[in-house]
């Protein structure tokens, strides 16, 4: 009788061991304190604001390129008044006045 009785608790314990292999753990337990959609709102609005912070330097990085642009521009301009000033004297010498 005794060694029906342990081959019973074995079938038993092996039965037990295998439904819990075929079932796992559980459910995941809930989180404390913070719900996973605050955290999930937290990377999204992170993830925005470096998007716009990017968009940002983007813009910032064109418009100091068009500044230097105008600079060059206007130090080109300013050195040309004296040489068409030279030209038009030099018209003006040839047309006799």
């Amino acid at each position: 009788m005794a060694r029906k009785t342990g081959g019973v608790l074995t079938l038993a314990t092996l039965l037990l061991v295998l439904g819990a292999m075929l079932l796992g753990c559980g459910p995941k337990p809930p989180c404390e304190g913070v719900y996973v959609t605050e955290v999930q709102a937290a990377q999204d609005e992170f993830d925005a604001a470096t998007a716009e912070l990017e968009d940002v330097r983007a813009a910032r990085a064109d418009l100091e390129a068009e500044v230097a642009a105008a600079r060059s521009e206007i130090s080109e301009l300013e050195s040309q008044p004296a040489a068409l000033e030279a030209r038009l004297n030099e018209l003006k010498k040839g047309s006799g006045r």
